[in-house]
């Protein structure tokens, strides 16, 4: 980790000389902080991701903790709207005085509390978006989770175009997230003679019907479909498309990508494209490693965790990781440090060999494009950026 520099950094090393305890750090606990969505549009991502994390922490108190340390989370909800989450973030720091975030969810409210983050000295660990806009840039005290959403963009595009297609639309959220979406497609056009961006609507989170964006998407004759959009307004959008009678291809990115939009009741999904970090793990059919956490989950919440309790489970697996490697005296540097170390952490899903360093805060560059066959995600392919 590079060294924390100015007054901050000051205050923390005589804070550590006269033997006073990190932030929400003590000989027998570390507390953590989750502001996510449990409930609003985003909630199927939210609420799975945080049970799986929550049963990879108690796998670890059960075995003594880290280092002694019994790991608490602080659970905000934050319903997908950034002065909710700004509120919940203010409560995390100043109130409850957390260690540090992690598994924060969404675009807009990660990029509207990080300098303040930051400021605090809290760390940024692993928040739920693979935005451009939250990665770069890197931070010392930002550890971030896989391919952006534009790269995922690039990609599958670019491969659509290769094969044929000529035509592209895009219906992407208005936020940070959406824009990052449609500047992949656009940027990815530009590189390609006889293509062009023929269409565009961008919708509020909460909006939950698009029959005028897909009128508009099939009156301009649009033979590729982009969308930047999360689970819910995914298998909407999907649906309407395909009854009104639209056959382009659609692809989404890493944020619609979830066992459940491919099962989704009726089949309304089949041949969806999704862009991610990652391939589509099943519980029945998933390695060893997985087992114990697939009966946890299922046997506490009834069902199976999907792509987004997958993703949950393994940032709380690398969290537990980076603070076995910070040793028994837990700083932010040493936590940092530790989390730096990570180096080929195969993910329990037998996916991702995660790997961090002071250069690289990024943990891997892998894009996977699947598409629903059968009700199921099937990975066609992938490169490394």
């Amino acid at each position: 980790m590079k060294k924390l520099n100015n007054i901050t950094a000051g205050l923390v090393c005589l804070a550590l000389s006269a033997g006073v305890m990190a932030q929400g750090v003590t000989d027998d606990e570390v507390v953590l902080g989750t502001s996510t969505a449990l409930s609003g549009p985003a909630a199927l991502w939210g609420v799975a991701a945080s049970r799986a994390a929550q049963i990879r922490f108690d796998m670890a108190n059960e075995d003594g903790g880290v280092h002694g340390r019994q790991i608490r989370v602080v659970l905000e909800d934050h319903q997908y709207q950034v002065p909710i989450h700004v509120k919940a973030m203010n409560k995390l720091m100043n109130l409850d005085k957390v260690f540090a975030t992690f598994n924060v969810l969404g675009t807009p409210m990660n990029l509207a509390t990080a300098e303040t983050q930051f400021a605090n000295n809290v760390p940024m660990l692993f928040p739920m978006t693979t935005a451009k806009s939250v990665q770069e840039p890197e931070h010392d005290l930002k550890l971030t989770f896989g391919s952006s959403y534009y790269n995922q963009i690039r990609f599958a595009v670019g491969n659509f175009l290769a094969t044929g297609r000529t035509s592209a639309c895009v219906m992407y959220q208005d936020t940070a997230y959406g824009a990052e979406v449609l500047e992949a497609v656009t940027d990815e056009v530009a590189e390609h003679s006889g293509v062009s961006l023929v269409s565009s609507f961008a919708h509020k989170p909460t909006d939950t019907e698009f029959v005028g964006a897909m009128v508009g998407f099939k009156g301009a004759g649009c033979d590729l479909i982009v969308f930047g959009t999360i689970i819910r307004d995914t298998i909407t959008g999907y649906a309407t498309a395909r009854k009104l009678g639209i056959t382009a291809d659609v692809v989404v990115t890493q944020a619609g990508f979830d066992t459940m939009v491919a099962a989704y009741p009726g089949g309304i999904t089949e041949g969806l494209y999704a862009a991610s970090v990652g391939d589509a793990v099943y519980c029945d059919s998933a390695p060893a490693s997985a087992k114990a956490f697939c009966d946890a989950y299922k046997a506490k919440h009834g069902s199976d965790p999907g792509i987004s309790g997958q993703l949950g489970y393994t940032a709380a697996d690398l969290l537990v990781a980076g603070l076995e490697n910070a040793g028994a005296d837990l700083t932010v540097n040493s936590l940092m440090d530790g989390l730096e170390a990570i180096n080929n952490h195969l993910d329990t899903f037998g996916r991702i060999g995660w790997s961090y360093s002071a250069n690289d805060h990024k943990g891997t560059q892998v894009v996977v494009l699947s598409q629903v066959q059968g009700g199921k995600w099937v990975s066609l392919g992938q490169v490394t950026f």
